[in-house]
């Protein structure tokens, strides 16, 4: 039950245990791809395999996998957006579940009084500020935190500075290359042609001119780190501190900071740690595995992206033929990539192979969901692409995120890029759903909850890559994929599973009771293992290969009731078949 769209990456433990990460390292040179610099990776073991059905939470725990055992894999870091902390991951593929209860915080104040940046071994009151049973990030990697004031702890959140790079500003593979060889201030003329950037305040839009290789994903992030001094500085900061450490040793702890000043929500991945200080009036603080979803504004509401030599058709009546264009700069063949290839950063990749995309689903920044990046209008096109019938190279059997050289390696350029998937309301149906969980709760012997929102769980696993049309879409075209909402129930001290994931109009999926005939909690895990079998089964929950093995049983239920009391009654008196 592998994560959607994560290819193998090599450098994994291939030996059929489960592995988590527990923290990033050091950036430090690759002598073997001199174009991209390692990303150290601290890794440990579960302790014991079933330990992967745990709940979020309990997979942040200390206890579940075995410390002693914890050690340091390296990969480029191109790679870096298919990796997260808390991520786990089997053979070298990345999981579905991930470690680490989400939260919200709400009202966050961002600016140079609430934040701080700090060493990860960072003593308050001569007491380590996470202590050694509340999180274990291993022996001698100290990277940066990042620490918001929240409750008038000055320590409330801790964010690993390198989570900031990963979420803000190294969102691809490209931008990772990007904050990381430092070209936005040193060779800026490698990411855009400075003279055709600028700013329209009576509209509030950025214009900017890319280089070819960029996508518009990328933009908004470029656009944010030219438009504002915040995003500068923490998207600048990570090669500051490479050079600056460079003088004294080979290893470089990255600093960064915020994008913005002021106020955020953030949907975040982590725990709870024991305050070990007096700072803390509840006792508590939490530690941040990783950011998922941000608030802030950006410090501009439209966005305008051009290229180098685009040899897309104008707009106005005095178009070229073809044969009185000019031929485009040479640019790289390219496709969408199957995420069949496994990962590595062993050997630079070859020039001379087709360059695979491999695109990664996200909602990360609020303030820009749904919004397009828009093209600038031209009066004609001057350019045409000439490389339709380029002659085919042998299939590369692996791909490298470095920058390549042409000395025939069997690898070919692989590249991780955004592409924004746009959540929507909840539809009403959730809503019914909601209330009937709510009544749930007057029956005798029953308590019932919305389960949390998590990252495995919330929508249907997609199948096919993400640009294929699916069952698991909603909207194939808009890439509106099908929600998922869950509740718990608690009757009879068994648990049950309720499940209903949004519908098409034609659609005639129902509504399943779930529960293990031992009665035990459903993880999320073996939620999500069911949701892909669903996937697969086009909705139809009695095709699910679980049900048939009789692991976990099940029971239908038609949208045919007419009231949130109606939905709640028909629930019970399942509850009660079951009972029996």
């Amino acid at each position: 039950m592998t994560a959607e769209n994560i290819p193998r990456i090599k450098e994994f433990p291939a030996d059929n245990r489960y592995w988590r990460i527990d923290w990033f390292g050091a950036i430090e040179r690759n002598p073997n791809v001199p174009s991209e610099p390692f990303l150290q990776v601290i890794i440990s073991p579960f302790i014991q395999n079933e330990g992967i059905h745990s709940t979020a939470k309990q997979l942040a725990s200390t206890h579940v996998t075995d410390y002693d055992k914890q050690y340091v894999i390296k990969i480029g870091v191109g790679q870096f957006p298919f990796i997260s902390i808390g991520s786990i991951w089997l053979n070298g593929y990345c999981q579905q579940i991930k470690a680490g209860k989400q939260e919200r915080f709400y009202n966050l104040r961002v600016n140079d009084e609430t934040i701080r940046l700090i060493p990860g071994n960072h003593k308050e009151q001569e007491k380590n500020l996470i202590p050694y049973d509340g999180y274990r990030t291993g022996k001698g990697f100290m990277a940066n935190l990042v620490a918001i004031e929240r409750d008038k702890d000055p320590f409330g959140l801790l964010i690993p500075a390198i989570e900031l790079i990963r979420f803000y500003y190294a969102v691809s593979t490209d931008m990772a290359h990007v904050i990381f060889s430092g070209d936005l201030k040193h060779q800026p003329n490698n990411i855009i042609n400075p003279a055709k950037c600028g700013f329209l305040q009576e509209e509030n839009r950025c214009i900017l001119h890319l280089r070819q290789h960029l996508s518009n994903e990328d933009a908004w992030v470029i656009g944010r780190i030219l438009s504002s001094d915040e995003a500068w500085q923490g998207a600048t900061l990570p090669h500051d501190t490479m050079m600056r450490d460079s003088l004294n040793s080979k290893f470089s702890h990255p600093e960064s900071g915020f994008p913005f000043s002021g106020l955020t929500n953030l949907k975040v991945r982590g725990k709870y740690i024991k305050a070990q200080d007096n700072h803390s009036k509840s006792g508590w603080r939490y530690l941040v595995l990783g950011i998922e979803n941000c608030s802030a504004p950006f410090p501009f509401e439209n966005l305008t992206a051009g290229r180098d030599n685009d040899a897309g058709q104008s707009e106005g009546e005095d178009k070229l033929s073809d044969e009185d264009k000019a031929t485009a700069f040479p640019v790289s063949k390219h496709k969408t990539s199957d995420s069949k290839k496994p990962f590595q950063s062993k050997d630079e990749p070859d020039l001379g192979k087709t360059n695979e995309h491999i695109l990664l689903p996200t909602d990360r920044f609020g303030a820009i969901a749904g919004k397009k990046v828009d093209r600038p209008k031209k009066e004609e096109c001057r350019y045409i692409s000439r490389l339709k019938n380029a002659p085919q190279e042998d299939e590369p059997e692996n791909l490298g995120t470095g920058k390549g050289n042409s000395n025939g390696s069997d690898a070919a350029r692989g590249f991780g890029d955004q592409t924004q998937t746009r959540r929507k309301a909840l539809p009403a149906s959730f809503e019914t759903f909601k209330e009937a969980v709510v009544l749930l709760n007057q029956f005798e012997r029953v308590k019932a909850n919305i389960r949390p929102e998590d990252e495995a769980i919330e929508y249907i696993p997609l199948t096919k890559p993400v640009n294929k049309r699916q069952w698991s879409y909603l909207d194939s075209n808009k890439r509106h994929r099908r929600q998922v909402i869950i509740a718990d129930i608690c009757f009879q001290n068994k648990w049950y599973s309720l499940i209903e994931f949004e519908l098409r109009e034609n659609d005639k999926c129902r509504v399943a009771l779930i529960h293990k005939n031992n009665g035990d909690y459903c993880s999320n895990y073996q939620i999500a293992h069911l949701l892909t079998q669903l996937a697969k089964m086009k909705g139809i929950w009695v095709n699910c290969r679980v049900f048939k093995e009789q692991a976990i049983s099940l029971v239908t239920m038609k949208h045919t009731w007419s009231t949130e009391g109606e939905f709640s009654t028909s629930v019970y008196s399942r509850l009660k078949s079951l009972e029996k």
